[in-house]
Formats: structure tokens, C-alpha cells, sequence
């Protein structure tokens, strides 16, 4: 104890200097420890989260990285859209001519947000609630229930619209009339994360934004304002940052009729060309279908079929996101050899700072072994200053990375779908700052041998 509380008032008498040092022992540990927390909440969190998701249908232009990120993930904008038939083909058990059984085929459609947080709506059919399953279960509610709104409601508002758009487009007056937007599917549900920043609750309204708050063209949907009859349990995973409203809503939003229906374009022909075709129900655009077969054959009999089909393709998640994590871990690798670089020079800087205090600590020295110090008490008081000054610089880097986590949370899951928990704390932490205590306690090594053999006789000559 002694020997610790000397080499501590030596560190107090140099304080610029061991400041200095442990200013770089912190910044190497608390950037080592980030790309760790990082890499670590990022795998648990993706892997987390594709529970459920057996496969995800997209857009055929699309990459497969992009359709999963954004159907599971709520990363970047919708890469394109599929028609409903894609999904009705899905339902039926149907697809390419083959049996492909599946526990649920369910559609979404994305494209508007809320509050400056841009927490994206997704569109969908009430078996988001009732047949999804995310770790063996229907998704939970922490307060009130689920929106109603079905797949045969779907397509019974869908074959209405479907009429009155033919009607709009061929100049025909068949009588039919737009579908209404009213009060029974503006209704929403929505994730355990939204309430909190939002500070919403049961019966408050939230309002649809096309696009994303701030962006060119964004402007607010009145007509589609939902009230809240859903809160989820926190699930710690992309769904605690979602709304969900009812297909029907997205579909009768005003504005959207542009993209509400998906016209074939024969080759060579200009699209103003199909401009006054008549539509039908399954010519509908969504932006992802969720699917869960029901066994090996009927998910390759999928993967088989949607390699041929033109307008389409099937993402399987649980491929998608190891490869997409083991690309992040080649980048976290990396970041941390410059950590570890570093690391490696504040404990250089540690080294050379002690060695060459040593001139001046030899006659301080030579009065302590004079006092009785032995040589190794010497040698323990030098490496005990490295290990002290190591150990301190790493401790509060790693809570300078916690409290970082905390300010800037918000931030890194807003561009990544990413949420840290700054509270979460791994016992990789522990091994982190004894490991540099370690080589703090090496890099002292030089200095305390110096020190050790310092010549008690001509030390003390040497002052008067």
C-alpha cells in the first residue's frame, strides 16, 4: 500500500505530464471500447431482429441487402415496388407452378414517416399482430390492442379503388366511388420507442408525413391522421421505432394514387402510353411481402420460383445479415489494429515520459535507498506509476465510451437502425483495462531498471 500511495504523489507532482499521458491512454481505450460496443450491440441487435422475418419479398432491381435493411431493419428509403399479386401467388400456396406452403404472407407498404425522428409507418394487415412471430410469439402489447383491418378488407377496398381508378383513367362513368378514409382504419399501433420520445399514448393521433421531416416535398397528411389503439412491448429491436397503420389508409392517403397501382410498360413503348389503362386490385404496389414457410422444400421451392419470376425476388434474412455483419466485422477489425496502434504509443509516450524523469529523480531516489529502499522496492514504485497511469486512463475510457453511447445514441440509430445501450455493460470491458494496465506496466519496465540501479554514492555527491 505504501509502495502505491508514492508512486500516486509522484504522478500528482508531474501532472501536466502524466495528464497528457493518460489523455492518450483514454482516447485509444475509449475508441477500442466504442468499436467494440459497436460491433458487439450491432450483431446482437441485427441478429436479434431478423427472428420471424423467414423471408422478405422485394422489388426484382433491387439488391438483397437493401430490401432486408429497409423491410427489417427501417434503413434507407423503399427500394421499389412489387405488385400484390406477387403476394396473392404467395398466399394461395401457388408460386411458379409449385407448392410452396407458408405460415403467412403479409404485404407492406412504406413511405411516410413522423416527427422530426422520421419513425417510419409501415402500412400492413392485421396479421402483423396475430400470425407474425418474433421468438416464438405473436408480437406483445404493452397497452391496448390491435388495428382490424384484414386481408379480404384489403381487397375488397382495394377491387372499390381499383374501380373508380379504371374509371379515372379510361374516361368511364360506371358509377364507381372512391373508397372512404374513415374513422375504422385510421387507426394505428404503434412501438415502445415512439411513445417514449413522442410521449404519446392510448387515443393520441399521430399524422403521416410523405417522405421524411426536412426533406424537399415533405408535407403532412391530415386526412390520415390515426389515433393510437396499440402500444407494443419493448422488444429491443427495429419494431420499437414503428407505426403500423392499415394498408387501406396508405392506400387512400391523398397524393399517393400515383404509385398506388403498377401499369406494365411493354418494351419500347413510352410510359405515357399506359397512362388511360384500366387497373385492377392486384395490380397494387407495395414495397416488401413478409413470409415464413412452413418448411425446408417450401422455402426452396420459393427460392426457386422467384429466380424466374420478372417482376420480384426473395431475400432470405437469415443469409443476408450474417454476410452483411461479417463485412462489419472486417471494418471493426480494422478500426481496432489503429486502436491497438494507438494504444501502443500513448504506452511508448509512457515509457519515454517516465525514463526521462529519471536524471531528475536520481538524487530522490538515492536518499530513498539510503532511507533503507531496496532495489526492487525502486523498480516496484517505477512500475507501479506505468501501471497506475494506464490503469486510471483506461477506466474512465471506457466510461467516456458509455457516456458517449448515451449523448450519442439518438444519432448513430437514426443512421444505422442501430440502438445502444449505454448501460449494457460486457466483460470484455474488464479484460480491456487490465490489458492496457498490462502494457502501461511494461512500458514502465525501462524506466523502473534505470531507476533501480541508480548509484546511491555518486547521486548524493552530485548535489552538493
Amino acid at each position: 500500500m505504501r509502495l502505491a500511495s508514492i508512486s500516486l504523489r509522484n504522478l500528482r507532482i508531474r501532472a501536466v505530464a502524466s495528464g497528457l499521458t493518460a489523455l492518450a491512454i483514454v482516447v485509444a481505450t475509449g475508441l477500442y471500447a466504442a468499436i467494440l460496443m459497436m460491433a458487439e450491440q450491432t450483431e446482437e441487435r441485427y441478429k436479434g431482429s431478423v427472428g420471424g422475418f423467414g423471408a422478405v419479398v422485394g422489388p426484382k432491381d433491387a439488391s438483397q441487402l437493401e430490401i432486408v435493411l429497409n423491410t427489417i431493419f427501417n434503413i434507407g428509403d423503399a427500394p421499389g415496388l412489387i405488385k400484390l399479386s406477387a403476394c396473392r401467388d404467395i398466399r394461395a400456396n401457388r408460386v411458379g407452378g409449385r407448392r410452396t406452403p407458408v405460415h403467412y404472407a403479409i404485404p407492406q407498404a412504406r413511405g411516410d414517416s413522423v416527427s422530426s425522428y422520421n419513425f417510419p409507418v409501415v402500412a400492413t394487415i392485421d396479421e402483423m399482430f396475430s400470425k407474425f412471430k418474433r421468438g416464438g410469439s405473436t408480437l406483445p402489447f404493452a397497452e391496448g390492442r390491435a388495428f382490424e383491418f384484414s386481408w379480404d378488407d384489403l381487397i375488397e377496398l382495394g377491387k372499390g379503388l381499383a374501380a373508380w381508378e379504371t374509371d379515372r383513367r379510361t374516361g368511364e362513368d360506371t358509377g364507381a366511388e372512391r373508397p372512404l378514409l374513415n374513422d375504422k382504419i385510421r387507426e394505428c399501433v404503434i412501438g415502445h420507442r415512439v411513445k417514449q420520445k413522442l410521449g404519446l399514448g392510448l387515443g393520441d393521433v399521430v399524422t403521416p408525413v410523405h417522405g421524411k421531416a426536412g426533406e424537399p416535398g415533405a408535407h403532412d397528411h391530415p386526412e390520415a391522421a390515426c389515433k393510437i389503439v396499440g402500444i407494443l412491448a419493448p422488444t429491443n429491436s427495429p419494431l420499437d421505432s414503428t407505426i403500423f397503420l392499415p394498408l387501406g389508409t396508405h392506400l387512400l392517403i391523398d397524393g399517393h394514387e400515383g404509385g398506388v397501382f403498377l401499369v406494365d410498360v411493354p418494351a419500347g413503348k413510352n410510359p405515357d402510353s399506359v397512362k388511360n389503362d384500366p387497373v385492377n386490385v392486384w395490380q397494387i404496389g407495395l414495397t416488401a411481402v413478409l413470409v415464413d414457410p412452413k418448411d425446408h422444400f417450401g422455402a426452396q421451392f420459393l427460392r426457386t420460383s422467384f429466380q424466374r419470376r420478372p417482376d420480384a425476388q426473395v431475400s432470405w434474412p437469415a443469409t443476408i445479415v450474417p454476410a452483411f455483419l461479417r463485412d462489419i466485422g472486417n471494418v471493426a477489425e480494422a478500426l481496432m489494429i489503429v486502436a491497438w496502434l494507438v494504444l501502443f504509443g500513448a504506452g511508448l509516450s509512457i515509457s519515454a515520459v517516465i525514463y526521462n524523469t529519471m536524471n531528475e529523480r536520481r538524487r530522490e531516489i538515492a536518499i530513498m535507498r539510503s532511507l533503507g529502499a531496496r532495489r526492487t522496492q525502486i523498480f516496484a514504485i517505477i512500475v507501479l506509476e506505468a501501471g497506475l497511469l494506464s490503469f486510471l486512463g483506461s477506466l474512465l475510457g471506457v466510461i467516456v465510451c458509455h457516456f458517449a453511447a448515451l449523448g450519442l445514441g439518438e444519432l448513430v440509430e437514426d443512421r444505422t437502425g442501430v440502438y445502444l445501450e449505454w448501460l449494457q455493460f460486457g466483460l470484455w470491458e474488464l479484460w480491456l483495462v487490465l490489458g492496457v494496465t498490462g502494457i502501461g506496466a511494461i512500458a514502465g519496465l525501462l524506466p523502473a531498471v534505470k531507476g533501480s540501479l541508480t548509484q546511491v554514492g555518486d547521486s548524493l555527491a552530485q548535489s552538493y
